[in-house]
């Protein structure tokens, strides 16, 4: 009787695709330049846009320049011409480069926690006032942008450790030209959902030209009578430059 045979057995040696990695997007400094680092040494495709990299866009070889807000999309470029995976970061806002605390009303009893970390263009550092038993709000914090700006809206990004104290959800928001005479851009403003999503507040208002911002806490989270922010600044006007 015959024996079926078994086929002989085979071995496939495939070839994987290099996974490439997500180049990594700095923070924006108080100059307003951002940087990137790419996966493995390899050349990092950006665009500053809102499109999509590809193979085609920017090398990037030095600090991108966006002072006065925007986002960059960046990819790695693999050594057989494909991307790898893509990352974005957005920055809202004119950079703070030059910008003064000119009024807090009441730092807080830690000194990493003054009122210059809301204007240092790190999402990381928080401005905490000081609380005790007789706190009340309002609170205040006055910026001077040391010139001229065109702005049409103002940012709040909540303080970014989980923490809900001092989140502000009711304000005012004023400008002014000289420090002096003020005007009310926001007269009675709120964060609806900002308790459960404390993300990035962007408010638009006309535009005005402004060398100085205030604004002021009406209500926050958390333990009454202390205010708190990651980050403030002010967008700048479409197609205004500084003035």
């Amino acid at each position: 009787m015959g024996h079926a045979l078994n086929p002989p057995s085979r071995i496939g040696l495939f070839k994987q695709a290099e996974f490439v990695q997500a180049p990594v997007i700095s923070e924006r400094d108080v100059n307003g330049s951002v940087t990137i680092s790419g996966s493995k040494g390899l050349p990092v495709v950006y665009t500053t846009d809102g499109t999509a990299p590809t193979s085609r866009s920017a090398v990037y070889d030095a600090p991108i320049e966006l002072s006065r807000g925007g986002s960059v999309q960046a990819a790695s470029l693999a050594r057989n011409g494909r991307l790898g995976m893509m990352t974005s970061k957005y920055f809202a806002g004119l950079a703070p480069t030059g910008w003064k605390v000119v009024s807090p009303t009441q730092e807080s009893d830690q000194t990493d926690n003054s009122a210059v970390n809301a204007i240092d263009g790190n999402p990381n550092t928080i401005w905490e006032t000081h609380w005790n038993a007789n706190s009340t709000l309002p609170h205040q914090l006055t910026i001077d942008m040391g010139s001229l700006h065109r702005i049409a809206g103002f940012t709040y990004l909540p303080r970014q450790d989980r923490s809900h104290e001092g989140v502000v959800t009711t304000y005012r928001f004023e400008t002014s030209v000289d420090g002096h005479d003020w005007t009310t851009d926001v007269d009675s403003g709120s964060f609806g959902n900002v308790e459960n999503n404390p993300v990035l507040q962007e408010v638009p208002f006309a535009p005005v030209n402004a060398r100085f911002f205030r604004l002021t806490v009406v209500q926050e989270l958390g333990t009454k009578g202390l205010t708190s922010a990651a980050e403030i600044s002010v967008l700048p006007a479409s197609g205004d430059g500084d003035r």
